[in-house]
């Protein structure tokens, strides 16, 4: 089915002194998604759509204009939110379904939900089963993880969206496909007793469910619809409404449920069209189920915009200034976002708590930007963070990259409206020397604190070897004593009396797994030994490389066998005090994250499994680093 922009009917001709960006999206996808969107897993289709769900999101001001009440993104192994979207009481569900590849068009789809509130007059249109289980008490905590009942979740499915890309990245499709009454009959009715009486709910051949699902679905596509037009900063060039032939669902007396035909109900897809390509291949892909043969609604720019989605706000959300269209110092209002520096020597829980505080800010639909800068070839970190992280090149942004925390700032802030900025520093990162460059960003940001995070199991022996362990914690406005589990009570006051020492001003919170609240750690007013502006501006403080500490990566090209791995490991010699990487073994095809401290490791699962980089980077002072990684090479080799 070939869409009339394809066929040629009027659209608007772009001048040839146009960028190539304004009405082909080739540019602006990749920038931010530069990957392979032909993945048979759907990855890249699921990770594109979660762009379209959050950059909106980030900007504080402009997610109330265009609808967004709320959106959490659920954990789980595929693209799972929920949703809460203006004129609309309930929580809207959403949960990647699949993808479809063509020659030339990839096309995922994404099932939408409506679990209403309970109270809300759309809970009298659900089935009985769904209206009394909105009723329970654990009704709003099974919603906020939905995709774990999946019986559950089906009760409150009402419509399909559907997200489409061709392979040059030029054109894209969003759509909406659903009933437009999702209606149940039940043969045989219901009754109940009641005071030894009959009483009946539903009479045979009575509907159970009557819900306006494609009306519903259109409030979360608007808003959704929305976001993608001022993610692109263009609207759609074209639109397309059509309809098929309805259907509704019988419960026989038996239980069995099935399709039959419903003369007065219809099966309705809207489809909105961006960028400039041949959209017949997304059109043939969309077609592969059934034949959407009567056209409602067939509009392609420079024709008369439709009465029936005149006002829909797809068509001008990329005009929408957001936050920069208030005048907040006129107001009184600080715009400049808290900066957190991040700090911690290796292996510390620098990581863990930052996963924590961007969860935490994610469900109040506040933006986290983070900077991230790693020593070693190959990245871990911001692999492990399922978010848009700047990553500062190889080296330490406080000594050997002096400049590039600048122009990581001033990048995000020219993109992006972040509620908060994290500087997450590597574990060999001397605070102190980047405290000066912080003085050239107070215009567009505000200093909030410095959280030095400290590894209780080996604090003492730590302090004892690193300066630049010590000189973290003399920069401290706050101090986060992690896992606090892994000693006892006298040794735990020990390391906190070695702390306070070294740092007599800055509160002092023990932790366990990184988990710190962030009350504790924004906006800390008390900072008497601030050295941003005081007697320490200007000089120089000691770095990694001052302390004869090195770092080496090695690229795996194959699995592990994994007791001759773990053997390894234990022969390690004590000059290395941190390893991390990606590593596989022969008995498992999973991507797995190694972590090794001071002599304890830890092997869990990757997140990212379509992430191909396998690596592992050992840290040490002193010893000959080449015969530290022999046998890690070694092992990799055979």
């Amino acid at each position: 089915m070939a869409h009339p922009a394809a066929a040629g009917l009027p659209c608007r001709r772009r001048s040839l002194r146009e960028p190539d960006s304004l009405y082909g999206v080739a540019m602006l996808f990749d920038s931010f998604l530069p990957g392979n969107l032909f993945t048979p897993d759907g990855q890249g289709m699921q990770e594109l759509f979660r762009v379209i769900l959050m950059r909106t999101n980030f900007v504080p001001v402009l997610r109330h204009v265009i609808g967004w009440r709320g959106l959490k993104q659920v954990p789980g192994p595929v693209e799972c939110w929920t949703a809460k979207v203006e004129g609309f009481a309930g929580v809207f569900g959403i949960s990647f379904g699949g993808v479809v590849n063509g020659p030339d068009w990839v096309r995922g789809t994404f099932q939408l939900h409506y679990f209403p509130f309970p109270d809300e007059e759309l809970v009298e249109r659900c089935s009985l089963q769904a209206a009394a289980l909105s009723q329970s008490e654990e009704y709003m905590s099974r919603v906020r993880d939905f995709m774990s009942d999946p019986k559950f979740a089906a009760l409150f499915y009402i419509a399909d969206l559907t997200l489409g890309v061709d392979g040059d990245k030029k054109a894209l499709t969003l759509g909406l496909e659903g009933l437009d009454r999702l209606r149940l009959v039940c043969e045989a009715g219901v009754s109940v007793m009641r005071d030894g009486r009959e009483v009946v709910l539903i009479e045979p051949g009575g509907l159970d469910a009557d819900f306006p699902a494609f009306a519903t679905a259109r409030g979360f596509f608007d808003v959704l619809s929305a976001s993608l037009t001022f993610t692109l900063d263009q609207p759609p060039v074209a639109l397309r409404h059509t309809l098929a032939p309805g259907f509704e669902f019988r419960r026989s007396i038996s239980g069995l449920v099935s399709e039959s035909a419903g003369n007065d109900n219809r099966l309705e897809r809207l489809t909105l069209y961006y960028g400039n390509g041949d959209f017949q291949g997304s059109d043939a892909l969309a077609d592969l189920k059934r034949d959407f043969s009567r056209v409602e609604h067939d509009w392609a720019a420079g024709m008369p915009v439709p009465q029936a989605f005149a006002g829909s706000p797809w068509w001008n959300s990329n005009r929408l200034q957001g936050a920069a269209s208030i005048d907040k110092k006129a107001l009184g209002v600080d715009g400049r976002p808290p900066l957190i520096v991040l700090t911690g020597f290796l292996g510390s829980g620098k990581t863990s708590f930052l996963k924590h505080f961007i969860e935490y800010q994610t469900q109040r639909s506040r933006f986290v930007a983070v900077i991230q800068n790693e020593i070693g070839a190959v990245g871990l970190d911001g692999k492990l963070l399922d978010y848009a992280v700047t990553e500062i090149d190889e080296g330490c942004v406080c000594c050997t990259l002096a400049g590039s925390l600048n122009r990581a700032v001033k990048g995000i802030m020219s993109s992006f409206d972040p509620d908060y900025i994290i500087v997450e520093t590597t574990g060999l990162a001397n605070p102190f020397n980047m405290l000066e460059e912080m003085e050239e960003l107070t215009d567009l940001v505000r200093f909030d604190s410095i959280l030095t995070v400290v590894d209780a199991p080996n604090a003492q022996q730590t302090l004892a070897e690193h300066p630049i362990a010590i000189d973290q914690l003399r920069a401290a406005d706050i101090v986060m004593l992690n896992k606090q589990d892994l000693v006892d009570a006298d040794r735990l006051e020990a390391v906190i009396k070695m702390v306070k020492a070294h740092n007599p001003h800055a509160p002092v919170f023990p932790a366990v797994g990184g988990k710190l609240h962030p009350a504790l750690v924004l906006d800390v007013d008390d900072r008497p030994h601030r050295a941003v502006g005081g007697k320490s501006h200007g000089l120089h403080h000691i770095s990694h490389m001052h302390e004869g500490l090195w770092c080496k990566s090695i690229r795996l090209d194959r699995p592990f066998e994994r007791e001759r791995f773990l053997e390894s490991v234990d022969r390690l010699p004590a000059s290395v005090f941190r390893a991390k990487g990606v590593i596989e073994f022969t008995d498992s095809p999973q991507a797995l994250l190694f972590q090794y401290v001071g002599g304890r490791y830890e092997i869990s699962l990757f997140p990212e499994q379509s992430d191909p980089d396998r690596f592992l980077t050992l840290i040490g002072k002193g010893g000959d680093p080449q015969n530290a990684a022999a046998a890690i090479q070694a092992l990799d080799a055979s």
